[in-house]
């Protein structure tokens, strides 16, 4: 869906609705990213659910277990793990102190929800060298049952946290505003 902004304009006590201003490219950036990371998300968590559902009835039911399921389901985990948690900070849906913001100004928040945002990135971008190199040191490991490399489970924080960071990249340049 398009979010078209609309301004209005009030001329001698009469208020007229000027030409919609398309969003900015930023915004436009934010919500195509959101896209790429939020229908991969949607898709892992119908996989986890088929194959967890087949894990169960392949012990239970049938008393021959599948042996890579749980390892398959824990590796999708991992991944969903962490495009949700990129999907929840794109929308400003991660767990915060919001007993301070909910009785502060306007501008306070704004200035609080910024402040976040930068301590937040700063974060991202401190871990992100060593679950790189995490992953890459996971690459020598192989998976028991799928005989993988086990970089493929390892690979999701580094994904997940540069996903996280570009996130919160977007959120400060569409701020935009220095004052503040």
């Amino acid at each position: 869906m398009a979010h078209i902004e609309v301004q209005a304009t009030e001329v001698a006590g009469e208020v007229t609705l000027q030409s919609p201003r398309r969003p900015s490219f930023l915004a436009f950036l934010e919500r195509v990213l959101g896209y790429i990371v939020e229908i991969p998300a949607a898709i892992l968590v119908v996989a986890e659910i088929v194959i967890l559902f087949a894990g169960v009835v392949a012990r239970y039911g049938l008393h021959r277990p599948l042996i890579w399921s749980d390892e398959l389901a824990s590796i999708l985990f991992l991944w969903l793990a962490m495009l949700g948690a990129a999907v929840a900070f794109r929308r400003s849906e991660h767990m915060r102190m919001t007993a301070i913001i909910a009785s502060a100004t306007p501008a306070m928040r704004a200035w609080l929800d910024l402040v976040a945002v930068c301590a937040a990135l700063a974060f991202l971008v401190m871990i992100v060298w060593p679950s790189y190199d995490y992953a890459y040191e996971e690459s020598y490991i192989t998976t028991p049952a799928l005989q993988i490399s086990n970089m493929w489970r390892a690979v999701a924080l580094p994904v997940g946290i540069c996903l996280m960071a570009a996130f919160a990249v977007l959120r400060l340049l569409r701020a935009a505003d220095y004052r503040l």
